[in-house]
């Protein structure tokens, strides 16, 4: 009888025993299902900043083209108005060259005109008198060598204006095929001058009009910088949501012996202070320092939430720390990335990994080999992205790294 009582009672217990911990085993299994959820939404968010990151970069290098091509324009715009200005002073020199040779042809003309005069009065006088004229000069000279001189003289005139004539006449012809000339040139310097000023609106028109477009695109960039920052301000209440379930998770785990030694129960950071806390997870020079920066691909200034630390494409990393496993995956901007828990809320983050060489859940030993250096995600080089968390709070990482 008293067997039969002891062996109730055990059986009592145990259905009790197995009673409450059901509730405990329920309540982290939800809590699983909420930390799946918001992970999903979590990544979710990642996409859309990545797109919006994508669509920053885009249009920033659509703008910095757009100003090439308005520098370009502008110097185009420049050489159109100093060829402009030359034609103007070539215009007015062919201007004055023209008013100058009009000038001197007035001058000849006159000339011209006068010796006519003369040769045609001389042609008259000759044909009213004949040859009488020469036997006057003849009889009425003091002396025979005075009226053959006067004779010799005559007839020298008549041939020098003679030549004079025909010297006009070449030179006439010769200015006025000159002024022809220069008319034909002026004319074309006119033409290029309305090609130019024409050309010098066509330039200063797309400049305004790129301007314009300019305005436009930066609004858009505007635009996009903000929902990215909207983006990121979600992305960190993810992260917060998620470690406040984690946190839950193992105060449940903790309250339930048999799911107790499971992820999130350990203390991996024993005898280990700040500014010791850390081994290097690779060797190298740091590239990119914690803090406010400007982005080497965005251009824009941002926060860096851990160091960049150079290495050769496919050198081992190393865990900075014992700990456990807590991702290990693909995350939008920073690649195939590997996140432990290394207990007392510390977590570290090494990101653009080539490959990686553990599992979620496992626990590692310090300096373990967790993957390989590589450049996945957002990045622009070969290194190795390490951040150190308290919480849900980055923390610059050489203050806890080795010295």
């Amino acid at each position: 009888m008293r067997s039969r009582f002891c062996l109730f009672l055990g059986l009592l217990l145990s259905a009790g025993t197995l009673l409450f911990a059901l509730p405990a085993r329920a309540a982290v299994s939800d809590i699983d299902a909420r930390i799946a959820e918001e992970e999903q939404r979590r990544k979710r968010l990642e996409g859309r900043i990545s797109d919006y990151r994508t669509r920053i970069r885009e249009l920033t290098t659509k703008v910095d083209t757009l100003l090439g091509q308005i520098d370009r324009l502008q110097q185009n715009e420049a050489v159109a108005g100093q060829e402009l200005s030359l034609l103007e002073l070539q215009r007015r020199k062919v201007q004055e060259d023209i008013a100058f040779l009009n000038a001197e042809m007035a001058r000849e003309r006159i000339k011209l005109n006068e010796l006519v005069d003369r040769l045609q009065n001389r042609v008259v006088d000759m044909y009213k008198y004949g040859e009488t004229e020469e036997l006057n000069l003849l009889f009425g000279s003091a002396s025979t060598f005075e009226a053959l001189e006067s004779l010799h003289l005559l007839r020298m005139l008549s041939r020098h204006d003679e030549l004079l004539l025909m010297q006009l006449q070449d030179r006439m012809r010769e200015m006025e095929l000159s002024r022809r000339t220069m008319d034909d040139h002026r004319a074309r310097l006119v033409k290029q001058g309305e090609a130019l000023k024409a050309q010098r609106i066509r330039y200063r028109g797309s400049i305004q009009q790129t301007n314009n477009f300019i305005g436009n695109i930066r609004k858009q960039k505007a635009l996009a910088e903000k929902a990215a920052r909207e983006m990121e301000a979600a992305q960190k209440a993810v992260g917060h949501t998620i470690l406040t379930l984690m946190r839950r998770k193992k105060e449940r785990e903790a309250q339930a012996p048999q799911v107790k030694g499971r992820r999130g129960g350990g203390d991996y950071l024993a005898g280990r202070g700040r500014g010791s806390m850390f081994d290097w997870p690779v060797r190298g020079p740091i590239t990119s320092a914690f803090g406010r920066r400007v982005h080497p691909i965005f251009k824009t200034k941002s926060f860096h939430s851990g160091i960049d630390i150079s290495a050769p494409p496919g050198t081992a990393v190393a865990a900075a720390a014992s700990g456990e496993v807590l991702f290990d995956g693909w995350l939008r901007g920073y690649g195939q990335v590997v996140i432990l828990d290394h207990g007392r809320n510390y977590s570290t983050v090494y990101a653009h990994l080539s490959s990686t060489a553990v599992r979620e859940g496992q626990v590692v030993q310090a300096g373990r080999t967790i993957g390989r250096v590589g450049k996945t995600g957002t990045t622009t080089g070969y290194h190795l992205h390490f951040e150190v968390r308290v919480g849900s709070e980055v923390k610059n990482p050489l203050d806890y790294l080795k010295r």
